[in-house]
């Protein structure tokens, strides 16, 4: 676990639970006692900022304000020196990028995955779907780019039977398919509004010594984060074996 490693979180549209995604992997690391670091390059919300802000190594950016291609953009002047600044002292960076992967956003990766490889960093693509076909035509693009890319069920939205559209054209060329569990809306809810990650939301007290969370709910947060331990602990130690089926692209 001492290799560093970047975590990209994008997704095949808009509200596929990429923020939901990222406060989940950043308390399996916590669960397990592993130091982690936040950029969040969401501008429109900035929810995984928000909630880390002051408890994490984080910073904020807007990947979509500012394009790698334009004379603007500050990518290698500020972005790579924050993605440095930020692995410097935490083995892993997560990093949730704006809603729906396209060829803009895929410059950004490209050059993320650019940046990391001068360093022997490690790189991770983690692709979180709907039960929508919208945007999975963008799969083999990535594909040929990242070996390590993650396609990611939320299960939010029925169990895997209806990822149709994935499960037929594109599954057969992963090793991996990581099914993200389904949580409560009022959990969900809950982490946003306290802006509180679920390892922490776990172990909130009042002033009374008493915990903030009703019993209940904490039961439910427990089962549910420890089903996305489990699910992403393969991926996460996985340091050497591509997730790609080779000659299925």
């Amino acid at each position: 676990m001492s290799a560093k490693t970047v975590w990209m979180v994008t997704g095949n549209k808009g509200g596929v639970g990429k923020s939901l995604f990222c406060l989940a992997l950043a308390s399996a690391f916590e669960m397990r006692g592993v130091q982690f670091a936040i950029f969040d390059g969401d501008g429109r919300t900035g929810d995984v900022y928000s909630t880390f802000r002051r408890k994490a190594p984080a910073r904020q950016g807007d990947f979509r304000a500012l394009r790698p291609e334009s004379h603007l953009s500050d990518l290698d002047l500020v972005y790579e020196t924050q993605l440095q600044q930020l692995l410097a002292g935490s083995p892993h960076l997560i990093v949730n990028a704006p809603d729906g992967a396209d060829m803009v956003l895929k410059k950004w990766f490209d050059l993320t995955l650019r940046h990391t490889e001068a360093g022997n960093i490690n790189f991770r693509l983690v692709y979180l779907m709907s039960d929508r076909p919208d945007g999975l035509d963008m799969l083999p693009q990535l594909a040929e780019s990242f070996q390590f890319l993650y396609p990611v069920r939320n299960l939010h939205f029925g169990p895997q039977k209806v990822f149709s559209a994935f499960n037929e054209q594109y599954q057969p060329g992963f090793k991996v398919v990581i099914d993200f569990p389904e949580l409560r809306a009022e959990e969900v809810r809950m982490l946003f509004d306290l802006q509180t990650s679920p390892a922490e939301a776990l172990r909130l007290r009042r002033a009374s010594g008493t915990y903030a969370i009703p019993v209940l709910q904490r039961a439910r947060l427990h089962a549910w984060q420890r089903r996305v331990n489990e699910s992403v602990w393969d991926m996460i130690d996985n340091l050497e074996m591509p997730n790609l089926e080779f000659g299925k692209w």
